[in-house]
């Protein structure tokens, strides 16, 4: 950090300190040196800024470190404060960039398990769960996502188990790889995970993306089952998969419900109703 005037660095801490250490000083009987005391410029080097507790800069044994220790000075910042939620910001920035790279670099591995360690070992200890989502929603290998997957859980207590599982099917999903999607759903509920509507709509769209409009109504109709309800993008699906499976009259009433409820219809469901209609010879819609 480039040098800057005193009163912008230091923290109230350290200026309360630095009063009463002269205050003190005009006590004694000692001659003070003017000179030093009315210099015009005063330089302070900071090379670290530290986001600890007020606590650990206010232990009087900092104050008496030997000539020999560390030369890294640190000024306290409040947690609370923006410049705080800036660094923290800045340092998040700076890991979430490493665990895009890491997806990547598993992505191109062999999709091994030992190959997959070797690169999931630059994590060290510190491994979060918020680490594994990262990684796992940046890749698109899928027989190496469910390495990984399989790692994370080994490894981590997770609180949220169906959001990795989740990302691990958005994977699979990318891959079009339906037969794994649905190996994967078996899983969770053998694990005990509660699939939530975010599970059903990445395996409907998987399902649609592979062609399979029949699997889509499939697990379309398995949603109330888990206390499920679907969304509008999952409903836009679902026009498209009934339209495309010949059941003409779910998907207009879809369609619809969709109006009336203003819900978002992607392109490739607005084709299908374009085929549906004209089909009919209906071509006002």
């Amino acid at each position: 950090m480039a040098s800057t005037p005193s009163s912008t660095l230091l923290s109230p801490l350290y200026e309360s300190n630095t009063f009463c250490s002269f205050t003190s000083l005009q006590k004694l009987s000692f001659p003070l040196n003017n000179k030093l005391l009315h210099s015009k410029s005063v330089t302070l080097t900071t090379t670290h800024v530290s986001l600890q507790e007020q606590s650990d800069i206010s232990n009087p044994t900092n104050s008496r470190k030997s000539p020999s220790s560390s030369k890294s000075s640190y000024i306290w910042v409040n947690p609370k404060s923006p410049k705080a939620s800036q660094l923290r910001q800045k340092s998040y920035d700076s890991r979430y960039a490493s665990l895009v790279k890491m997806a990547e670099s598993l992505d191109s591995c062999n999709p091994v398990e030992e190959d997959a360690i070797n690169v999931l070992a630059a994590l060290g200890d510190k491994v979060v769960e918020q680490d594994a989502v990262v990684i796992l929603n940046n890749m698109s290998n899928a027989e190496t996502a469910l390495l990984v997957l399989k790692y994370f859980q080994q490894r981590l207590k997770l609180s949220k188990e169906v959001i990795i599982y989740n990302v691990t099917l958005k994977v699979l999903r990318k891959s079009k790889d339906l037969d794994r999607a649905e190996k994967l759903f078996d899983e969770m509920l053998q694990r005990g995970v509660k699939p939530d509507n975010v599970t059903f709509s990445t395996i409907i769209s998987c399902a649609r993306q592979c062609n399979l409009p029949e699997k889509a109504i499939e697990w379309f109709e398995k949603l109330p089952s888990f206390g499920c309800e679907p969304d509008d993008v999952t409903y836009s699906v679902m026009i498209d998969s009934y339209g495309k499976a010949g059941n003409v009259d779910m998907a207009l009433n879809l369609y619809d419900r969709a109006r009336t409820e203003k819900w978002r219809i992607d392109a490739v469901t607005f084709a299908t109703l374009i085929r549906i209609y004209g089909a009919a010879g209906n071509f006002d819609g």
